[in-house]
This record gives C-alpha cells, structure tokens and sequence, in this order.
C-alpha cells in the first residue's frame, strides 16, 4: 500500500506543479469586450482569440476551404498583435514589428491547429533570440 501511494504522489506532485493558469475560449463578443486584457495577455489568448474572431469572419464570408480560412486566420491574429504592439498593451508591447508579425502568424497557426502552442512557444524562443543584439563594449 506504501508503494501505492508513493506512486501517485509522484505522479500527483509533477502534474500539480506543471498545471497552468489556463484560458477559457470566449463564448460571445461581450466576454471579449470585457476580459480583453486576459486573451491578449498571453500567447494562447491570443490563439483563442483568434480562433474565435477568424470563425466569425469564416461564417460571415461563407468561407469554406482550407486555405482561405487559414488566411484569415494568419491575417486577424497579425492585425491584431500589431495593432496591440503599437499601442503597447498586451503581450507584444516589448517586442518589435517584424517580432509582432511572426508571433501573429504563429498565433494564427495555432488557432488553425497546425500546431500545439508549447511547439510555438519553444520556436518563437528560438527566433527571438536572432533578435537578440548583443550590447556594446564600453
């Protein structure tokens, strides 16, 4: 029974340290409105919400092939990270314009589901750091 317990509480403890604040999808506009700050705030609100903005304008368009949709997609969560980028709120606010763009096409990628947002995350660590400029010598 010892060797039971000793089992789950292994299994228990590393799943309760690796648990995230997670983001529940918005359910209308008026939830967007009024927690905008929390879809903005990270990288995976800013997936969700634009998966939900990008299905709305799919079905206002009546778009219904793959490409288009993505497209969509890639277009609404670019606008929207520049956007917030230039008026420095958000998550993007450090970032430049260039960083902005990529982070709204991966941001579009993963609302597609393309790919997860922990594969994102460890790619755009990855290409922020060709930002990275090293500091002069004095």
């Amino acid at each position: 029974m010892k060797k039971i317990i000793a089992l789950l509480a292994l299994l228990v403890v590393p799943m309760m340290l690796m648990a995230q604040d997670t983001i529940t999808p918005p359910s209308d506009w008026g939830d967007i409105l009024f927690n905008f700050p929390q879809f903005i705030s990270t990288f995976g609100g800013v997936a969700i919400l634009t998966a939900f903005i990008s299905a709305f304008l799919n079905g206002l368009l009546k778009f219904t092939q793959g490409f288009k949709k993505q497209l969509i997609a890639w277009a609404v969560a670019i606008i929207l990270l520049v956007v917030t980028d230039l008026l420095n709120f958000g998550y993007a606010k450090d970032l430049p314009i260039l960083l902005a763009v990529i982070h709204g096409f991966a941001a579009g990628l993963a609302s597609n589901g393309v790919f997860d947002v922990p594969t994102l995350n460890a790619i755009l660590t990855k290409i922020e750091h060709w930002f990275d400029k090293p500091t002069p010598i004095e």
